[in-house]
Parts: structure tokens; C-alpha cells; sequence
């Protein structure tokens, strides 16, 4: 089986290495028909053998180049549709015509695969070489009983700018002054932000300015209640409404300027499914609204990609950015690296008052 790594090579790359990426809702490929989409800097054709189990390569075929998702999928496996060239889950040629049924299928041409499952509604596609044993999938936990709904939009921007406009938490009384940013609330304490396990949670405690300064990230006290945001690399994010109510939005790339947003709303409050679904439909209208407030001012920012090259300036309100800009630096190090320790640390970024 020969399997394409998708990885990183330089620390402003915008692909972190050896990571889970959810690239695709699953009911966005059915079984019968190859479905190509550009993700991940790769143009991929995603598919599903006899067994309807997904499979994701790399969109060409290897006899002469040209793309196998026009083609067909036969007896389990996709045919191009240039010569009739056929090919199974792993890659490996199964049908050369011009040779015969009968006749050799050299192993020179070997379709390019990557390593890919599907959980929680994604399709999620490995970012590095492949390994015998794989990580857990970074979801969510808590969201088994729970109905949702879901909608895309692509934005034309890096899935890093968009990743840094929702864990941030000083715009909310600017870009959504007249939603979920009601209020006024432009003294941000803290925000109290803890990252572990390439898991970023994030405290919300902002409040009007009424002449007193805010309380720096490190004077924060330790918080009772949970986290409501939660950020789990690469590119799943989740806001945390209740123990009923849930927003979750996968940020896709597809390449270094342009990504898709997967938004869900999750809720347990109806769970009769048709009411639960229309619910969870209505909250999601309102969700992308919101969104949308933040799409206006994300695809303005230049350069499309995000990282600590950039040129950016961070005040204590903009900790969570600077940690998941850390962290991201660091994964595409150590990929690169092997010998550091996973934690290793290359120094925090500087929060300016």
C-alpha cells in the first residue's frame, strides 16, 4: 500500500504534521461515485469501496497523470476514465485493459493513499506518515445524545485566521455588537486559558470598563465552571453553551488561502428527532449569521496564513492566540525534528500591555 504523507516542511507552513484533520462531512460522499475536493494543499478523490468504507487518494492516476475522479467506481474499485485502469482501497492496480483481465498489472502504477476514517459525522484524513498504531480523533467528548444540524461556507482566507478569530475573545463587543457581543463588555480579564494535550480551553470573563484595569491572565483565579471555548488541534473548535447546547465548527483547509468552515449546533433540549432537528436547524441559521459577522473582518486580514512570522502584536486578552500560534510552531518543529521532546519549548510570545 503506498500512502502519500501530507506534512510540513517550514514553521510557517499551514499543514501541522501527524495530526487528524476533519476534512469532509461524511454525508458529502456516498457510495457509486468518486467525489473530488481540493483539502489539505493535496487535490483529493474521496470514494467508497464495496464494503461503502472510505478511501481517500490523491486525485491522478499514475499511468498517465490524469485525474481519476471523473471516473467510475467498478466491482469496488475506481476506474479511470482514460484507459479503464482500475484500482483498490490500497492503491494497488487491479486492471490494466490494454493488457487483458488476465494480463500483468505492474506495481509501478500505485495510486497514492492517505490514511482516513470517518467518526462523528467527518471524514478525517492523516496529515503524516503512517503508523501502525494512530492517536485518538480529537472530538468532543459529551455529544453522543445530542441532535445537530449542519452547514459549510467557504472563506476565503487560511483555516489559521479563521482558528484565530474564534478564540478570540476581545472582538465580541465590536464584530457582534448586536448578538452574541451585546452588552458592552470590552474589559477582558484574563482570559484564563490553559493548553494541554494540544487541547486549548479558554475562561470568558469580560465585563464593561467601568475605570478599572484588567485583571492580567496570570491574576486570574482558577475558574469553577467549565471552559466555553475549547479548541482541539488542528482544527476542531467548540463553543460551550451548556450541557444541552453545543456550537462545534471544523475549519478545513483546502489550501494556503482558502478554507471551508463545517458548523454544527448541537442541542439535547427536544430530543423527539424531527423536533430535535428543527431545533437544531433554527439554532444553527443563528449560528451562521454569527459566523458571518466574523467571515467580514477574518478574510481582511493580511497575510491570508497566521503565525508568529507575521508580524502580529498581542495584548494579555490575546493569550489563547498566542498559545495555538506556540503550539502550532512547535508541532511543525518537533515533526521536523524528531529528537525534541513533543513539549518542547522554542519560548512564549510576548502579550503586550
Amino acid at each position: 500500500m503506498a500512502v502519500q504523507s501530507i506534512t510540513a516542511c517550514k514553521p510557517e507552513a499551514t499543514i501541522i504534521p501527524n495530526m487528524w484533520y476533519a476534512v469532509r462531512e461524511s454525508s458529502e460522499v456516498k457510495s457509486g461515485k468518486p467525489y473530488a475536493f481540493k483539502r489539505l494543499n493535496e487535490d483529493l478523490v474521496f470514494w467508497r469501496d464495496r464494503n461503502s468504507k472510505i478511501v481517500v487518494m490523491r486525485d491522478m492516476c499514475p499511468h498517465r497523470q490524469a485525474k481519476l475522479s471523473p471516473g467510475k467506481i467498478v466491482d469496488g474499485n475506481i476506474q479511470c476514465h482514460f484507459h479503464g485502469f482500475q484500482f483498490d482501497r490500497k492503491g494497488a492496480c487491479q486492471l490494466v485493459p490494454a493488457n487483458g483481465r488476465n494480463g500483468p498489472k505492474p506495481k509501478i502504477f500505485q495510486c497514492m493513499t492517505y490514511p482516513a476514517q470517518e467518526a462523528h459525522g467527518f471524514i478525517w484524513v492523516w496529515s503524516g506518515e503512517p503508523r501502525s498504531e494512530y492517536p485518538p480523533l480529537p472530538f468532543f467528548e459529551g455529544l453522543e445524545e445530542h441532535i445537530y444540524t449542519s452547514a459549510q461556507k467557504q472563506w476565503n482566507t487560511s483555516y489559521t485566521r479563521a482558528i484565530q478569530g474564534m478564540l478570540d475573545v476581545s472582538h465580541l463587543p465590536f464584530v457582534h455588537a448586536k448578538t452574541i457581543g451585546r452588552g458592552n463588555l470590552t474589559l477582558v480579564n484574563g482570559p484564563y486559558t490553559t493548553l494541554a494535550d494540544d487541547k486549548i480551553h479558554v475562561w470568558i470573563s469580560n465585563q464593561p470598563d467601568v475605570g478599572l484595569p484588567a485583571m492580567k491572565p496570570t491574576e486570574v483565579p482558577s475558574p469553577d465552571g467549565p471552559p466555553q471555548i475549547r479548541f482541539h488541534f488542528p482544527n476542531i473548535w467548540q463553543l460551550w453553551i451548556g450541557e444541552k447546547v453545543s456550537l462545534v465548527i471544523a475549519m478545513t483547509p483546502i489550501d494556503d488561502e482558502h478554507c471551508v468552515l463545517y458548523m454544527r449546533f448541537y442541542q439535547r433540549m427536544l430530543t423527539q428527532p424531527l423536533l430535535g432537528r428543527l431545533v437544531a436547524y433554527v439554532g444553527n441559521l443563528y449560528n451562521q449569521y454569527v459566523v458571518g459577522e466574523d467571515e467580514q473582518i477574518v478574510v481582511s486580514q493580511h497575510p491570508k496564513h497566521a503565525s508568529l512570522e507575521v508580524g502580529e502584536r498581542f495584548i494579555p486578552g490575546d493569550r489563547p492566540i498566542a498559545l495555538y500560534l506556540k503550539r502550532r510552531r512547535d508541532l511543525i518543529l518537533a515533526a521536523q525534528a524528531p529528537s525534541l521532546p513533543p513539549n518542547h519549548v522554542h519560548g512564549e510570545p510576548s502579550l503586550y500591555q
